[in-house]
């Protein structure tokens, strides 16, 4: 049975979400090995709770945690709001591209995302391209497995007869956290990553980012030679200790020098001897 997504998921909890606000962060941070981590934070206000009770429970995502995601609430936050959180700890670029694509379906809206890694002698090169696009509007909220799974897609035409779309009421925002320095982005670069946002009218947002970090001046040889310096340091200050203790040993064991006796001057008349005439 195919994966069913996160996004169409929380799609289908929009039925009654016209004024309600549901705000997706999609953070992907990978060190110069290739590994890392992927955070998805879903944001559910406190009036989407209101119009849908037990909305925490409809929230079934076991196939999600079957597939290696970690799932934390979903808890209560901002007077009466939901907040999800999930992680996925990576250990390679391949494997971050197959758990990004478990975030969304082929309607987007993170679409044909890849984490790549490239060494070019001591330069470690790490690119991610994906497409942030609400494909087909309503249907952006859709996918195979979740339609096989309920029959239809009975909160689309709802929806569409209650004139909502969840579009405007959806925000995703991706941010990466890439190693080294950027070479090329279009996102924008704040202190938190390179930030991008999903566009609400059916148009792509090209998410593009690469970033070099050059291993000259670091990695092993730098860690060798960090301990070498210590160590030699370390025994030069033992050296010196050493010599000090024996230069105060020898003066403690050394018996003192006996007082000459001081012999008294004799003090030379100024008056010449003068013989009888």
């Amino acid at each position: 049975m195919p994966t069913r997504r996160l996004l169409p998921l929380v799609g289908a909890l929009l039925l009654l979400l016209s004024a309600c606000r549901v705000d997706i962060r999609i953070d992907v941070t990978a060190d110069n090995t290739g590994a890392g981590t992927i955070d998805v934070t879903v944001d559910i206000d406190a009036e989407a709770v209101a119009l849908v009770p037990g909305l925490a429970g409809d929230l079934r995502l076991d196939d999600l945690v079957a597939s290696g995601w970690l799932v934390d609430g979903p808890t209560q936050v901002n007077s009466g709001g939901l907040r999800l959180l999930l992680r996925y700890p990576f250990e390679s670029p391949a494997e971050a591209t197959r758990a990004l694509r478990q975030i969304s379906g082929v309607n987007g809206p993170l679409l044909n995302p890849e984490l790549k890694r490239a060494v070019d002698g001591r330069t470690v090169n790490t690119t991610l391209d994906a497409t942030l696009q609400f494909v087909g509007g309503l249907e952006a909220f859709s996918d195979p497995a979740l339609t096989e799974a309920i029959g239809a897609a009975p909160w689309i035409a709802t929806a569409e007869k209650l004139g909502i779309d969840p579009t405007t009421a959806v925000s995703v925002t991706l941010i990466a956290h890439l190693p080294g320095e950027i070479k090329k982005s279009t996102g924008t670069e704040a202190e938190a990553g390179v930030v991008w946002n999903s566009p609400t009218d059916g148009t792509a947002q090209v998410v593009i980012v690469g970033t070099a970090e050059s291993t000259v001046d670091g990695g092993f040889w730098v860690t060798l030679t960090n301990i070498l310096g210590y160590v030699i340091i370390g025994w030069l200050v033992l050296i010196g200790l050493l010599i000090a203790i024996v230069y105060l040993s020898r003066r403690r064991r050394s018996p003192p020098r006996e007082a000459r006796p001081q012999t008294p001057r004799t003090r030379r008349s100024t008056n010449s001897a003068t013989p009888d005439a």
